[in-house]
């Protein structure tokens, strides 16, 4: 039997990946099973345990998959010359999640709510989770060192706290994108400016 090429695995375990997620925003991620997700991909039994060998071990490599590809796409926002304003910074951030998470046939801002949820009693995806948005903040952290020595922000400002906002900000956005879906990147990043506008003013 021929090798199947990295190509061909990479496809067939993206086409896996796109049937799980498809069942999870459908059915949610207790209600769908293994078969569910086996029908979806149109792909035998053998193929998907192949890849998977349990659905615990497909959740995981859904978030954790999603989480990466995501992190490659803001790297280069929190890494720009010269850096964007803080609500430039937040809404350019909230583009990208909304390009990256409108699927053909699922929004993986509405899976990420499930994922979680998952999160608070599976340690394995919890501490997972946990490293990528500690590091996702630390690199916010290091953007409000920048802010400070342009004089974006006043010299008391603490890195850490400003980096913790932002990610709120990041994450709400989210969960109001998935829930309420009447929220847009621009109207995040204008509420940011008039906020810290205000903040100004006192």
């Amino acid at each position: 039997m021929p090798k199947i090429s990295d190509d061909k695995r990479a496809a067939r375990r993206a086409q896996i990946l796109d049937a799980a997620w498809i069942c999870f925003q459908k059915n949610g991620l207790h209600a769908t099973t293994m078969g569910d997700i086996i029908r979806t991909s149109d792909l035998s039994a053998g193929a998907v345990y192949s890849y998977f060998a349990s659905k615990e071990d497909l959740v995981f490599a859904a978030v954790m998959t999603s989480l990466s590809a995501l992190r490659e796409r803001l790297e280069p926002i929190v890494q720009t010359s010269p850096l964007p304003s803080p609500e430039g910074l937040v809404r350019q951030i909230a583009e990208v999640i909304s390009d990256f998470t409108a699927r053909d046939g699922y929004d993986l801002k509405r899976i990420a709510l499930l994922g979680w949820s998952e999160a608070q009693h599976n340690d394995r995806l919890r501490i997972a989770m946990q490293g990528f948005y500690l590091a996702f903040r630390d690199r916010l952290a290091d953007v409000a060192g920048v802010w400070k020595r342009e004089g974006r922000l006043p010299d008391s400002a603490s890195e850490r706290d400003v980096a913790k906002v932002i990610l709120s900000q990041i994450l709400g956005f989210v969960v109001q994108s998935a829930i309420t879906g009447d929220v847009t990147p621009e109207q995040v990043g204008k509420g940011m400016a008039d906020l810290i506008g205000a903040a100004s003013k006192d």
